[in-house]
């Protein structure tokens, strides 16, 4: 499956930014070129990477380098709104940065469908991920929010997800914009996502590093609930 993969990253946090601990944007920089040189090890050819903070993550010889291996990679930069940010939290801002690059993303205006991953993460298992989505003509895809050794509730994990930029405007932004500091976005999402079918799949095993914690993301075995975790999906109109 030849997927696009949008890459959400904030270099240059403003001070004010909630509930985040890695503020340093060198550290930032850095754990954010780590997880993409992972995707690109992995063998994949089609990334956007746009940034909140009006940054560019990669240089021009890094672009170079990355384009010389045969990778499709697109920078795009947004400037985020800092009291909105302060007002209405993380939640919200990733949703105005998602929204800027479906809007203004030409690789995004091709391919119609893709993966988002917040910046310092990459997905491990990412081919079997594909290849599920791809065989079962997923157009939509969500699985629930893991923290710890327990599977949380019903809340969303918006680290990493599948859709189309029609789905994303009109069931995903809507629960972005309801999202605050009180209002949390991984409950938004499972609110945004009731029109969905529930199933199970596949778990994305994600690695790299957590901005908010400051720290290298714990990695997992969950047993048989690696190969049937709960998640959201539907299925691509007129297959």
């Amino acid at each position: 499956m030849s997927a696009t993969i949008l890459i959400t990253t904030a270099i240059s946090p403003p001070a004010n930014t909630p509930a985040l601990r890695m503020t340093d944007s060198n550290m930032r920089s850095i754990t954010t070129k780590a997880a993409i040189y992972f995707w690109v090890g992995q063998g994949q050819k089609n990334l956007v990477i746009c940034d909140a903070t009006g940054s560019s993550v990669l240089n021009p010889e890094e672009l170079a380098t990355l384009r010389k291996l045969g990778v499709n990679i697109e920078q795009l930069s947004y400037q985020q709104d800092g009291a909105q940010l302060a007002q209405r939290g993380k939640g919200y801002a990733e949703g105005q940065l998602i929204k800027f690059a479906v809007e203004n993303s030409q690789a995004l205006r091709q391919s119609e469908y893709f993966f988002k991953c917040t910046g310092k993460l990459f997905c491990r298992n990412f081919a079997a991920i594909a290849d599920l989505i791809a065989r079962n003509n997923i157009g939509t895809m969500f699985w629930r929010l893991h923290e710890g050794t327990l599977v949380d509730r019903n809340l969303v994990d918006a680290r990493f997800f599948y859709t189309s930029c029609g789905d994303f405007q009109r069931l995903i932004l809507p629960a972005y914009d309801q999202a605050s500091e009180t209002r949390i976005l991984e409950y938004q999402l499972s609110v945004g996502l009731e029109s969905l079918s529930r199933g199970t799949s596949f778990r994305p095993q994600l690695s790299g590093f957590s901005g908010a914690l400051g720290v290298q993301c714990q990695e997992s075995y969950l047993g048989e609930l690696e190969v049937a975790y709960p998640c959201w999906y539907s299925v691509r109109q007129g297959k």
